[in-house]
């Protein structure tokens, strides 16, 4: 028993390192908006771009929330993202836009 839970804990610690820190706007924005909507200047992919002079630029806060919460056109709708996360998203966003 006592080998077992030494295996246990050393696989634990092991994994530690390799999940994704998802506590930042860019890893958050990479792993749930990038597939779609680019990753590095927000191009757009399957998506609309969202970077500088985008059409995605001109929204606001409250819209990038709305779009994210209720969807638009092809775009699910994601309701799993808390208000903090996705508070991360939109400033990392407006990060990339730049002024």
């Amino acid at each position: 028993m006592k080998r077992l839970a030494t295996v246990v804990l050393g696989v634990a610690v092991g994994m530690a390192g390799c999940g994704e820190n998802l506590t930042t706007g860019s890893a958050l924005y990479n792993r749930h908006c990038g597939a779609c909507h680019g990753q590095g200047d927000l191009g757009g992919q399957v998506g609309p771009a969202l970077g500088a002079g985008s059409e995605a630029a001109a929204l606001t806060d409250d819209e990038y929330r709305t779009v994210v919460r209720e969807g638009a056109e092809d775009m699910p709708p994601n309701t799993r993202l808390t208000d903090e996360q996705l508070t991360k998203i939109i400033a990392y966003v407006r990060e990339v836009q730049g002024p």
